[in-house]
């Protein structure tokens, strides 16, 4: 006669049990070699963004091809009554962080107003002149005729006379006339500095923006710049002599250093929590020590087992995917619950060891086999969801899901001692047994009363009103109590001026298109401008070099006679009566446009700055490292924080033969609210259907299915209740808990219907399930609800909202599931006079 596969387990991990531990030594020991020869974690939080959107692809792209995202923004914050102190202190904190090693420029204000701003900017003339289109670099060059230049510096001289200090300030900078043409459409891209100031109104904060030397934005790197950058904060207000000072800074590295960090921190502090709160409701429900190890040695290694398989699957895991370690502890323990309970009451029925464990996996195995089928597929759908981060999570926690389930079944048994007695008193399966015993005896008056309550819940959850909150900000994504988060929310209360603008990236396969296309999309933004759709824009057109218009000037240039226009020159010098020395950038000008005239190529003019040069803010702004790919700002009228208003600029904004990408956090955000009302709505809705098929194939009766499917129904509600009366919003990747707790949920009322339906004694039976279901619960909503200790508020906003949706699945399988299915297909109490205890029996 052929062995039960639960007798051959159990013969296995009680009279094998050398052979059952070479297995486990040999499991963990490949999966610490692939955890030590291929971990690499990921801290990037846009990876916990689904990457399928443009918007999301373009936020990445920014983040990784631009320099701007090496920028930190400082502010300096006052008292009103310290304003004036603070104009003063704003030049030496300038100074200060030009010191530092780690700063390669500093933004203290507009780069037009200081000497070496325009210095550096006459650096450009040449090649942003042969930049010009033909017709108006023809104007810009006339003023090289001598009868232009008599006219112009008799003008000046005239109006110097008048006593206006105009003119001399135009001579100094632009002695020739020809530089104010080439260089303001250059002056006009820097035009969004004036609506994103760097003083705010009222003069009591002042921005500094600096570049940083760091390597790359990774997590490390960004950690230790920040280290370097706390350690100047400390000092930098001194010298300051009026109230409290606050220094603020923010940035892409200050938030990437804070995530990283409370990501390391989240690890531990849910792992820990976790674990605490589990171990403490196993041992209230079994007070054993060494079954209580057992249960962590297998979690351990369901949890080695995962992230080895995660490693071998995608090779690199989000660091916010680590947080599945609290929720396999969580959830894995009710595999352990469930069998190690049904083992104890074998055992107190004065089974044998081997008879116990047979007991056990044979009883609940295919319970156990079905919870962790369900979950697996529960979190197997977040791959779903487009998300990098929470596909790792979903694969990861399916995988550890199924590895806990048949541990629990096999090596668990391992830490069960063969002389271990049964628990004498367990006042927790004595008032287990006495709300079983009343609710198959009166299940009328409880279903009454469950009805009531849980339908009021269901009914406030899924009415209109009042609604469920929704954060669509980007502060539903950083970590909890972010200095960097606070900095950025302070400046932007000073400065509401200062919102986002849309993020516009063009990649051009040559100059020439690269050029075209900017030139397009600015006449088409002009045109929006200027009909009021939106406030400005700022765009590198003036910046992306047209080698077809360099050539057709550069031959302009050589028609010209550079000896008589410098002859003429002198003469209207001294006829004005003008020192020459005033003129020497003029003549060194016209030098260099006939050198220019001479070569032949496209003139670099990056080359002509710098680095030090506070016009590198502008350029980094629209310039990729690739100088091909660029971007374009627009500023709209008001923040985006709505779909529509996304749809509205995805319509206004884009130019049909230039290809672009629209993209920022507000954009990306606003763009991402249909995916998340359809991760919520959709994709749930497939789980549930999912649920309903299997319940149906593994009840074969429509009454237990319909009371499955109505429990659910009072989980959700009662859950969407619970967070609306609480005011706990959904996010756009808290929405995911919906689909996790069908698939947690519903495991508990397969473990009783199951046990129901062949149920024949109250006290072995139902009761003996009741009691594990019940403390599974509580450890998987302990497990969740740990993650609320994480300052990452994906896994934060995750932890809580399915902690609520499983207390009230649990709450409805104990006083719905059961007295439904005890009024549905009813019970009765009988004295066995041989065994002198009451069994329960199924009506004929």
């Amino acid at each position: 006669m052929a062995m039960r596969p639960s007798e051959f387990i159990a013969r296995l991990v009680t009279q094998r049990r050398p052979v059952v531990w070479g297995a486990v030594a040999a499991i963990a020991a490949a999966c610490i070699f692939i955890l030590v020869t291929r971990i690499s974690l990921d801290s990037d939080v846009l990876n916990m963004l689904p990457g399928k959107f443009a918007t999301v692809e373009g936020l990445k792209t920014y983040n990784r091809d631009f320099e701007q995202t090496r920028e930190l923004t400082f502010a300096l914050q006052c008292q009103p009554a310290d304003v004036d102190l603070l104009e003063e202190f704003a030049g030496k904190f300038a100074e200060r962080l030009r010191e530092q090693p780690w700063s390669v420029r500093v933004l203290a204000g507009s780069p037009m107003e200081t000497p070496e701003g325009m210095a550096d900017l006459q650096r450009l003339a040449v090649p942003l002149l042969l930049n010009l289109e033909p017709p108006a670099f023809d104007k810009a060059i006339s003023m090289l005729q001598p009868e232009h230049m008599r006219d112009r510096l008799h003008r000046l001289r005239e109006q110097m006379e008048a006593g206006s200090p105009r003119p001399q300030f135009e001579l100094d900078f632009d002695p020739l006339g020809v530089l104010a043409p080439a260089l303001r459409p250059f002056a006009e891209s820097s035009a969004i500095q004036e609506e994103q100031p760097l003083t705010s109104p009222d003069r009591t904060m002042r921005l500094f923006l600096v570049v940083t030397n760091q390597q790359s934005t990774g997590a490390f790197e960004s950690q230790r710049l920040m280290r370097e950058v706390n350690a100047f904060r400390s000092h930098a207000a001194e010298g300051w002599t009026g109230g409290p000072l606050e220094v603020l800074v923010t940035g892409r590295s200050a938030y990437v250093a804070e995530v990283s960090l409370s990501m390391r921190y989240d690890i531990v502090a849910t792992l820990i929590g976790s674990i605490l709160l589990v171990s403490s409701i196993f041992f209230a429900g079994f007070r054993r020590w060494l079954p209580l190890f057992g249960m962590g040695f297998s979690l351990l290694l369901s949890c080695l087992v995962a992230l080895a398989s995660g490693l071998l699957i995608f090779r690199r895991l989000n660091m916010v995917t680590v947080g599945f370690c609290a929720i396999l502890v969580g959830l894995g323990v009710d595999f352990a619950i469930l069998t190690f309970g049904r083992y104890q009451q074998a055992r107190g029925d004065g089974e044998s060891h081997l008879q116990a464990v047979t007991t056990a996996i044979s009883k609940l195995g295919r319970a156990v086999f079905f919870g962790a089928l369900t979950t697996a597929v529960g979190f197997l759908a977040l791959v779903l969801s487009g998300s990098i981060g929470f596909m790792e999570l979903g694969v990861l926690i399916a995988i550890g899901i199924l590895f806990a389930a048949f541990f629990m079944c096999t090596i668990l048994f391992l830490f069960v001692r063969e002389e271990q007695a049964a628990l004498r008193h367990d006042w927790i399966f004595t008032a287990v047994k006495n709300y079983v015993r009343w609710s198959v005896q009166r299940p009328k008056t409880i279903l009454i009363i469950s009805i009531l309550s849980l339908g009021v819940l269901t009914v406030v959850g899924f009415s209109p009103h009042p609604q469920l909150p929704f954060d669509s900000s980007a502060r539903s994504l950083e970590p909890k109590n972010s200095r960097a988060g606070i900095a950025l929310a302070a400046i932007m209360s000073k400065m509401p001026t200062r919102w986002e603008p849309v993020l516009a990236i063009v990649r051009g396969t040559t100059q020439q298109q690269l050029h075209d296309d900017w030139q397009k999309v600015s006449a088409h933004w002009a045109e929006l401008q200027r009909r009021g759709v939106i406030k400005g824009f700022s765009t590198p057109a003036a910046l992306t070099l047209s080698p077809r218009a360099i050539e057709q000037n550069r031959a302009r240039v050589k028609s010209i006679d550079f000896n008589s226009t410098k002859q003429a020159l002198e003469q209207t010098i001294e006829a004005e009566g003008f020192r020459r020395e005033s003129f020497e950038s003029g003549f060194r000008l016209l030098d260099q446009l006939q050198a220019a005239a001479q070569h032949s190529g496209i003139p670099n003019w990056r080359d002509q700055l710098p680095k030090s040069s506070a016009w590198w803010f502008l350029i980094d702004r629209y310039f990729a490292i690739d100088p091909l790919l660029t971007s374009g700002f627009v500023t709209t009228l008001a923040p985006i924080t709505s779909h529509a208003q996304y749809e509205q600029f995805s319509r206004e904004l884009p130019l049909p033969n230039v290809p672009m990408i629209f993209s920022g956090w507000s954009y990306t955000l606003a763009n991402l609210l249909p995916w998340a009302k359809h991760q919520l709505l959709i994709i749930s809705a497939m789980m549930a259907v999912f649920d309903a098929l299997l319940l149906a194939i593994l009840y074969r009766d429509w009454r237990l299915w319909l009371i499955q499917e109505c429990t659910l129904l009072f989980g959700v509600g009662a859950m969407l209740a619970t967070m609306k009366l609480l005011n706990v919003p959904l996010n756009l990747l808290n929405v995911l808990a919906f689909r996790l707790v069908l698939a947690i949920g519903v495991d508990y009322g397969i473990y009783v219907l199951l046990v129901w339906q062949k149920a024949k004694q109250l006290e072995h039976d139902v009761a003996g399930v009741v009691k594990p279901v019940l403390l599974a619960g509580l450890t998987a909503v302990s497990g969740f609800g740990s993650l609320g200790l994480a300052r990452n508020p994906s896994l934060s906003g995750l932890g809580i909202a399915c902690a609520i949706g499983i207390f009230w699945t649990l709450v409805a399988t104990i006083f719905f599931t059961l007295p439904a299915a005890a009024a549905a297909e009813p019970k009765t109490w009988r004295v066995d006079q041989n065994r002198g205890s009451k069994e329960l029996i199924a009506d004929e």
